[in-house]
C-alpha cells in the first residue's frame, strides 16, 4: 500500500510525472479534439517511458516481494491489525480444515447418486509436471493490484514464459486422457513432454533477456528429470 500512494515517490520523480501529465503538451492536448490523447502520447512518449522506469526503479519490486513474504512467514501482532492477522490465519492456515468440513457436508445429505462431471481447466496449479520440478507457478505481474509486470520487463518476461511452459505442460495432459490410456500404450508420454518444454526454451531464449538465469534453471531442472513418480498416470479432470 506504501508502494501505491504518491508520497512514496521521491520529489524527482512526482514532478516528473506532473512535468508530463499536468504539463503543457497535456493542456494543448485537452483542448483538441478525439485525437487528443493519441496525440498526446506521441508527442510524449520519450518522457512518459523515461518516466515508466524511474518508477520501476524506485518501485523495487523484488524488495517488495521478499517483504511480503517476510510479513506473511512472521505474522508479527505488532505489525498486523488483529483483523487482517485473523483473515491470513483463518483463510490460509484454516483452508485444510475449512475443506474438509464442506466435504463432509456433501458426503452427508441425502442427495442421492452423483453423477460425475469432468471439468478440464487451463490454469498454472494444474502444471503438475513443472510443479514436480519444484518450479514456482505463481505469476510475477500480480503484485501491485495485477499491475506489477507494467513496472518490470524481467517481470513480463517470467510471466510469458511460465504462461508458455504452463499452457503446453497442461494441454499434454488434456490430450493424453482424451486418447485414452489403450491409445498412448507404449508412448513415452514424459518423454515427450520435456522435449516440448525444451523446445519452447530453445525458441524463447533469444528473445528474452532478462530471463537467462531462470531458463538456465529450468533446463538443469529438466535435464536432471527430478519429476518423481511423473510417469504415473494422473487425472486431469475436476470431480
Amino acid at each position: 500500500r506504501r508502494r501505491e500512494t504518491a508520497q512514496y515517490f521521491s520529489a524527482e520523480t512526482r514532478a516528473r510525472a506532473r512535468a508530463v501529465f499536468a504539463g503543457p503538451a497535456a493542456k494543448a492536448g485537452s483542448e483538441r479534439g478525439d485525437d487528443a490523447p493519441q496525440a498526446f502520447v506521441a508527442a510524449s512518449a520519450q518522457s512518459i517511458d523515461e518516466l515508466t522506469l524511474r518508477i520501476g526503479e524506485e518501485l523495487d519490486l523484488d524488495r517488495c516481494t521478499g517483504e511480503i513474504d517476510a510479513a506473511l512467514a512472521a505474522l508479527d501482532p505488532a505489525l498486523w491489525p488483529d483483523r487482517a492477522r485473523r483473515e491470513a490465519l483463518v483463510n490460509h492456515l484454516g483452508f485444510p480444515f475449512w475443506d474438509v468440513l464442506a466435504l463432509s457436508v456433501a458426503n452427508w445429505r441425502d442427495a442421492g447418486e452423483f453423477e460425475e462431471i469432468l471439468v478440464d481447466r487451463m490454469s498454472p496449479e494444474d502444471a503438475r509436471t513443472l510443479k514436480t520440478f519444484g518450479v514456482p507457478l505463481a505469476l510475477k505481474g500480480a503484485g501491485l493490484m495485477h499491475f506489477a509486470a507494467f513496472f518490470s520487463r524481467r517481470y513480463r518476461e517470467h510471466d510469458y514464459l511460465m504462461g508458455r511452459l504452463q499452457a503446453a505442460d497442461r494441454l499434454v495432459d488434456l490430450v493424453r486422457d482424451s486418447a485414452g490410456a489403450e491409445a498412448c500404450r507404449g508412448v513415452d508420454i514424459e518423454g515427450l513432454r520435456r522435449r516440448i518444454l525444451r523446445r519452447i526454451l530453445d525458441t524463447e531464449a533469444p528473445h528474452l533477456p532478462n530471463s537467462e538465469g531462470l531458463i538456465a534453471d529450468l533446463r538443469r531442472r529438466l535435464a536432471a528429470g527430478q519429476a518423481s513418480g511423473s510417469g504415473r498416470r494422473q487425472d486431469s479432470g475436476l470431480h
